[in-house]
């Protein structure tokens, strides 16, 4: 029988990264992980040694940890959380992310 239960299915953030680290190993990156189906990355500002990102992030069950580890692998801090959507899921077995 399913389950129904509530996860983020969509994320947007504001972030910093070094201009060394290129979006799209970020973005492929971020496409990797459980629960993730789309990722959006814009440029909303370059400095000399940094650039400003607006990410935004769809799926179902969404985890903030592992995105927020990954983002930190990548030398990449989150400045706010600018929306977030929390949605049901009949998930059988749990959350992406979840072990069984």
């Amino acid at each position: 029988m399913d389950d129904e239960i509530i996860g983020i299915s969509r994320l947007t953030l504001d972030a910093l990264k070094p201009r060394e680290v290129y979006i799209t190993d970020l973005a492929l990156a971020l496409g990797e992980l459980k629960g993730i189906e789309n990722v959006d990355i814009h440029v909303t500002e370059v400095d000399a040694k940094t650039e400003t990102l607006k990410i935004t992030l769809t799926g179902k069950g969404i985890s903030m940890e592992e995105v927020e580890e990954l983002l930190e692998k990548y030398s990449t801090v989150i400045r706010s959380i600018d929306a977030v959507r929390v949605s049901k899921f009949n998930v059988e077995g749990g959350l992406p992310y979840e072990e069984p």
